[in-house]
């Protein structure tokens, strides 16, 4: 088992990690601690929405609108509306992909776009081919190292050296009883992993790369070292996409709407694509959310990678899986 302590920061970067903790410790999900006065009755086991309710309101980050996409497609036979949210990795914190992709909906270049493949418990794959659309003159050349991100694992570092603090001081203090991540899951890809800025990050040979879980967005590509430009992408849509971990490049996930890129006819040809063109489903449009009207973009959080919450959420589930098991947990905010 690997432990995250492994992930510790220098001595005064976890110093200055502990401090930044200080003001929101006490109030780690007081539902979810035995009762104190009694402990001789046992406590039922809080839900994964009961420990979600209970986390505190400032472990819930703010997703900035300024990192979403929304995927819409024609609406469905009975008149519904079906869009997808999509979050991309934070410009901060990715590479060349992740910046063509924000050019391509900046430009609308995906508007009537097709997808095209549809395979079953693996990926819903949209872009330039078959149109053989001719992209923007200004996207940047795309390297195989952009497959690897060391910004990412450097906040998984500094999340895990939180998360490590946070979890000692519940237990000893709030008698809750925190198991570390690689205690709750059973990791098999080979990977050491843990949580960054939201994001699944794994490390295999000194190299940190976010991991492509189900509802991820993963740039098409041909032969190495050819790494795709981002016109088109496949979203993983079942735990197979595992073995894309490095070998394709990963730029965001869906956080809504999954379902309308899932529910689709599956393609009969080879690979799942769909045999025929007129099969092919348009897209409607691919905006930047950013861009819509102020009242039409949508506000989204996820519960911070230092919140013992998340561990306690994945404890919930079962504990039985790899990383993508369990995704973290995002809310829509009320308009």
């Amino acid at each position: 088992m690997y432990n995250f302590k492994n992930f510790a920061l220098p001595g005064a970067c976890l110093r200055s990690s502990i401090s930044a903790l200080s003001a929101f410790l006490l109030p780690v999900a007081p539902a979810i601690a035995q009762d104190q006065d009694d402990p001789a009755i046992e406590q039922p086991a809080p839900t994964p929405q009961e420990i979600l309710a209970a986390a505190p309101a400032d472990h819930w980050l703010p997703i900035p609108v300024r990192d979403l996409m929304i995927l819409t497609l024609p609406d469905d036979a009975e008149g519904n509306k079906r869009q997808a949210v999509i979050q991309l990795v934070p410009a901060e914190l990715s590479g060349a992909h992740v910046r063509n992709v924000r050019k391509f909906a900046a430009q609308r270049w995906w508007d009537g776009t097709k997808i095209y493949r549809v395979s079953k418990d693996f990926v819903t794959q949209f872009g330039g081919n078959p149109d053989n659309k001719q992209v923007p003159e200004n996207l940047e050349t795309v390297p195989e190292s952009d497959y690897f991100n060391a910004a990412l694992g450097a906040k998984r570092a500094t999340d895990e050296a939180a998360l490590d603090a946070a979890v000692a001081y519940s237990n000893e203090y709030q008698g809750t009883e925190i198991r570390p991540l690689m205690k709750t899951i059973y990791e098999n890809y080979g990977a050491k992993v843990g949580f960054g800025a939201g994001w699944p990050i794994g490390t295999k040979d000194g190299k940190a790369f976010p991991i492509t879980c189900r509802g991820s967005l993963s740039p098409a590509h041909y032969d190495p070292p050819d790494a795709g430009t981002g016109a088109e992408i496949s979203i993983i849509t079942g735990e197979a996409a595992r073995s894309l971990d490095m070998t394709f490049g990963m730029v965001g996930r869906v956080i809504d709407g999954l379902e309308h890129v899932t529910n689709l006819p599956l393609g009969t040809a080879a690979g799942g694509f769909y045999a025929d063109k007129s099969q092919y489903i348009p897209i409607t449009s691919v905006r930047l959310a950013s861009e819509l009207p102020l009242a039409e973009q949508p506000r989204y959080e996820y519960l911070a990678s230092y919140s013992p919450s998340l561990l306690q959420y994945i404890e919930a589930h079962g504990g039985y899986g790899n990383i993508c098991t369990v995704p973290v947990p995002i809310r829509k905010v009320a308009e």
